[in-house]
């Protein structure tokens, strides 16, 4: 497959979860820039994390809303997963991360790969009474705790990790717009508003008249909140975004 051939590709995932989709698109042909735009930095305080995960078999459900989130908990976690509490995760990607680390007793939505699809599956609506562990980054929607308390449970949201904004400067970032892109891969909204404010005015139509491929519509809402024009709505997941690219590029 050579879809991509000559295509320059900007993967903006943090370092450390891009690297099977820059693989797709290398063997779809793409020139692939791995251009981290949010940095997975460890939770403000560890000692909180670190006390929750020794209490883990007090809780009756956890959550972890990203890859982020799974593999600091394996970094931090002093032992192997207790098979009794069941682990809730959010998209395919915490899907992939949690069964290899062979976490058992996984639960998901088939069909929804958000907090919304999440909460809509039988078990989330069977928690009043329970104790809940989830685990997230800095900041991020109150969706999930808030409709869980809602429900009757009773939930400790504790900090897994730091996002922050990418090491790249502003300088970087023009000369890599320079040398030319044919399109970006954003996963985040959080991602879309970094690359606005690093970019900056100087960099603004550039960016503003860019081809963006993104797997949820709350992204391509927050690219044409900046003034994006080009967004290709994609599948959650490395292939469906990989395919969608391909499919673009050989329809055009």
């Amino acid at each position: 497959m050579s879809a991509l051939r000559g295509r320059r590709i900007w993967v903006t995932r943090p370092a450390g979860q891009a690297a099977g989709l820059i693989a797709m698109l290398q063997a779809a042909g793409a020139d692939v820039l791995a251009l981290p735009l949010i940095e997975i930095l460890p939770p403000e305080q560890p000692g909180v994390l670190q006390q929750a995960l020794a209490n883990l078999r007090d809780y009756q459900l956890a959550i972890a809303v990203s890859p982020s989130a799974i593999a600091a908990v394996l970094a931090a976690l002093p032992q192997p997963w207790p098979a009794e509490v069941p682990l809730a995760v959010v998209g395919p990607g915490s899907l992939r991360t949690a069964q290899e680390a062979g976490i058992p007793n996984l639960v998901y939505s088939l069909e929804q790969f958000d907090s919304e699809g999440l909460l809509a599956i039988p078990r989330m609506n069977q928690v009043a009474g329970e104790r809940i562990l989830l685990l997230r980054g800095n900041g991020g929607r109150d969706l999930l705790p808030d409709t869980l308390r809602a429900r009757g449970a009773l939930v400790d949201v504790v900090q897994a990790y730091r996002r922050a904004p990418p090491a790249i400067t502003a300088p970087g970032l023009l000369a890599e717009l320079a040398r030319g892109c044919d399109a970006m891969l954003v996963t985040s909204s959080e991602a879309a508003q970094h690359l606005f404010r690093l970019g900056g005015a100087a960099a603004l139509q550039s960016l503003q008249s860019q081809l963006y491929c993104v797997p949820h519509p709350r992204i391509a809402e927050a690219l044409q909140t900046e003034g994006a024009r080009h967004i290709l709505l994609s599948q959650t997941g490395d292939a469906a975004m990989t395919a969608r690219l391909c499919h673009h590029f050989e329809s055009a």
